[in-house]
């Protein structure tokens, strides 16, 4: 399901998130590589398994820009890779205060099947902008889900990664999976982004 580029995207990823994560204690890299592994993997797996409930395909890729502004020149000829840039400022112009876990974005396409198939009298062959905010939103679910047993089975540093990685990608910037879910469906955004926060407020404040 993990093609070799998607799988690089992962690997850097998870040393970018993990370098960011113990900047003040190094000593948690090892940990906060395997944790941040095991969260990339749920979360992909997560859209990848609602994809192909739509009948679609994702490819996770890094966060990048290359438009600057609105006018037809602004923008940069090489895609600058700002997911993998952005943990490292805030890391270290903070001196590992301030944390930023955005890192990957998500391309999802129709497959052939999906082209071709019908149902009823209505055709499914067009990706639609809930199509798209059902994808996206089904890897941060499935974190908030992971959360909430890694409380339960006392792994509470793991129970509040997926929380910081999920309140992140729910930021409606363009790229990021909240973007996706918040053009996709205000009230699924609103839902879920109220889910996150709390859940974000209990890890900030109770624990």
């Amino acid at each position: 399901m993990i093609n070799p580029t998607e799988f690089l995207v992962l690997l850097l990823s998870v040393i970018v998130l993990a370098f960011s994560n113990s900047f003040l204690n190094p000593s948690l890299f090892i940990i906060s590589l395997i944790y941040f592994a095991l969260i990339l993997v749920i979360y992909i797996l997560g859209k990848k398994l609602m994809a192909y409930y739509l009948e679609t395909q994702t490819e996770e890729k890094v966060w990048s820009f290359q438009r600057y502004w609105f006018g037809p020149r602004d923008y940069v000829n090489v895609p600058v890779p700002i997911g993998l840039i952005l943990p490292f400022l805030f890391a270290i112009l903070s001196m590992g205060y301030a944390k930023w876990f955005a890192v990957t974005t998500t391309e999802i396409k129709t497959t052939p099947a999906r082209a071709v198939k019908r149902h009823d009298f209505y055709s499914f062959a067009e990706l639609t902008e809930w199509h798209l905010a059902c994808i996206s939103s089904a890897g941060v679910i499935l974190l908030m889900i992971t959360s909430f047993f890694s409380y339960l089975f006392n792994l509470p540093e793991l129970a509040k990664l997926c929380i910081y990685f999920s309140f992140f990608n729910m930021l409606p910037l363009p790229g990021l999976d909240g973007s996706k879910i918040f053009f996709g469906s205000r009230i699924l955004f609103y839902t879920l982004g109220a889910i996150v926060l709390i859940a974000l407020g209990y890890a900030l404040l109770l624990v």
